[in-house]
């Protein structure tokens, strides 16, 4: 069974709305229930089969002390985006031997588990890409999170919102950072995420039209990365914590944890 490694980003900087009700520098140490959110997302990567290495890549200090009976863990200090803090999170793995493969995801996912993980990797297996982009269907998310607000897109296989799982080849990731920071900067909007990759592909999701495979073989051909979506059947992987009725949501179910 492949190991992977794996890169948890905690450098975001608190939100001005989440700061209000959760006045913590880094959304990384807003404490949910008992712990910080950052240590929900760690236990559920550490709990995974696949998982090799963990580097966290946020607040040293801070992060630290919070891990500080943790063994086999290392930290990295965050970049200026969280496309930098990756790639300081990767020169911390090179120098141990970095796996075929690094799985990638936010600190802001308190309700991600070790099984939606696992699930994720063993579905990018069966697919040959450079990276793996992980959505979730919007009928997924509202039942088992009734309300909660996403941003979603309508496709031709239904209607998806972005998750928050990746999984990058390792011998890709220096050539995926520059677009990638495009992408970022766009994702909570589907028409400029689809002018990003031409105006036909932005026409055919105006008119509905647009397919998975459509989107996949226009990002090819723009970029030459083989990218993949991959539709997660785990609504944790499509729900993070980015604005005060998310944080509610969260204090209520792992509030007793």
């Amino acid at each position: 069974m492949q190991e992977y490694d794996a890169v948890i980003l905690a450098g975001g900087v608190n939100s001005a709305e989440l700061r209000k009700y959760a006045p913590y520098d880094s959304e990384a140490l807003i404490v949910i229930g008992r712990y910080p959110m950052v240590y929900y997302v760690y236990r559920a990567v550490r709990a995974s089969q696949r998982i090799r290495n963990i580097v966290i890549v946020g607040p040293k200090q801070s992060l630290q002390e919070i891990f500080k009976k943790e063994n086999n863990l290392r930290f990295a200090e965050p970049g200026q985006d969280s496309i930098d803090s990756l790639a300081n999170g990767i020169e911390v793995l090179e120098g141990s031997g970095i796996t075929d493969r690094v799985l990638v995801l936010p600190t802001d996912i308190p309700f991600i588990t070790a099984e939606a993980i696992d699930d994720f990797i063993s579905r990018c297996e069966g697919e040959e890409a450079d990276f793996f982009y992980s959505i979730v269907n919007r009928e997924v998310n509202e039942k088992r999170f009734p309300g909660v607000k996403r941003t979603y897109v309508r496709l031709k296989e239904g209607v998806f919102t972005g998750g928050n799982l990746f999984v990058i080849k390792s011998d890709k990731i220096a050539s995926c950072v520059a677009l990638a920071k495009q992408f970022v900067a766009r994702r909570k909007n589907p028409f400029q995420m689809a002018r990003l990759l031409g105006l036909g592909l932005a026409w055919k999701y105006l008119t509905r039209r647009l397919t998975i495979p459509d989107a996949e073989a226009r990002f090819y051909r723009v970029v030459g990365i083989r990218g993949r979506a991959v539709i997660s059947p785990f609504a944790e992987v499509g729900v993070d914590v980015d604005k005060p009725s998310d944080l509610w949501l969260a204090e209520r179910i792992l509030g007793v944890g």
